[in-house]
């Protein structure tokens, strides 16, 4: 019986990896291209090497520790819209007069030391017993950043489609024939798939939505006889992707040209995110329990949570935790290991 059950379980657990691993790619590309954007976004290939690396880390370490053989963890879309928002104020100051190259490897830098900094945090919190504190936060100061946030990742995604800052003075651009083309497909998919989510709960439903947007996409660029080099040179596409891979190797060989001194103005915000992420850390976990319908020693995963962030942060990874839509997904499809 207890056979049986084991190999019931296969197929499931198989089924889960698999569209779960479709959203983590996609998602590195998206969440890649917040903070590589603008100046930086010839480096958005080695960006989204960096999210592939970290998702790697993040699933492989939670399958290993994790009290409950479903939890996923995975580089999240809060810190990386604070880091989103550091790089872009970096650029624009202090590295101003920077290198492209020079950017880019302070950058990486500054993600995988953040990481490093969330993960002590997170095994402080748990080490002490002090998940709770977080809970004293007031909910109107939580949902305010939150918004802000969620404007942020609206604002970089409008960034991404266009290669222009939606800022006021540039509004106008946006409505030009070709800024139009660009823009309002993604602005009517996003609509559709929040419409669709409000009437439609499925755990096949992201990658199913996915795959047509994909279809749609090269189906109306075939029609209109346009080949991949064509979208790639419009921009419509990645690429092209550097020789030696997307993943160019860990930050340490870039401490020695570090500026010190710049990322420790970056420490407030840094700040800011650590507290934010703790409470999205209960929330998920909460949340969690609520599905499995089991107790979990909070504590005991945010220790865990922050030897992961450590671990992450060597690799140059942005800071991540349990993602709570994907591992209900995995226990909604029925998967249980």
């Amino acid at each position: 019986m207890a056979e049986d059950l084991k190999y019931s379980n296969i197929l499931p657990s198989l089924i889960a990896g698999l569209v779960n691993g479709i959203i983590f790619v996609v998602s590195a590309m998206a969440l890649g291209a917040l903070i590589f954007t603008g100046e930086l976004s010839i480096y958005l290939p080695q960006g989204i090497g960096i999210l592939l690396f970290g998702s790697l880390i993040f699933a492989l370490f939670s399958a290993v520790t994790a009290s409950h053989p479903i939890i996923i963890s995975a580089p999240q879309d809060i810190p990386i819209a604070i880091l989103a928002l550091m790089t872009t104020t970096i650029v624009a100051t202090s590295g101003s007069d920077w290198s492209s190259q020079e950017k880019y490897e302070f950058i990486f830098v500054t993600i995988g030391l953040t990481s490093v900094l969330v993960g002590l945090f997170f095994y402080i919190l748990g080490k002490f017993k002090l998940g709770k504190l977080v809970r004293f936060i007031p909910f109107p100061v939580v949902g305010g950043f939150l918004a802000g946030t969620g404007w942020l990742i609206v604002q970089f995604s409008f960034s991404m489609m266009t290669d222009v800052d939606p800022t006021i003075n540039n509004l106008s651009t946006f409505f030009t024939s070709e800024m139009l083309i660009r823009w309002v497909p993604g602005a009517v998919f996003a609509v559709a798939l929040l419409i669709i989510y409000r009437y439609i709960s499925h755990y096949l439903l992201m990658p199913t939505v996915l795959s047509i947007g994909i279809g749609v996409f090269y189906i109306v660029a075939f029609i209109n006889g346009l080949s991949v080099s064509e979208l790639e040179r419009g921009s419509y596409l990645l690429g092209p992707f550097p020789e030696g891979g997307l993943f160019t190797g860990l930050p340490l060989k870039h401490l020695s040209g570090f500026d010190w001194n710049l990322f420790w103005v970056t420490l407030p915000a840094i700040g800011t995110m650590m507290i934010l992420n703790a409470i999205s850390v209960l929330f998920n976990y909460s949340g969690l329990e609520l599905i499995i319908k089991k107790d979990v020693d909070l504590d005991r995963e945010l220790k865990m949570t922050g030897f992961s962030n450590i671990l992450a942060g060597l690799g140059g990874t942005p800071p991540g935790y349990l993602t709570l839509s994907e591992t209900s997904m995995a226990y909604n499809i029925g998967a249980r290991s």
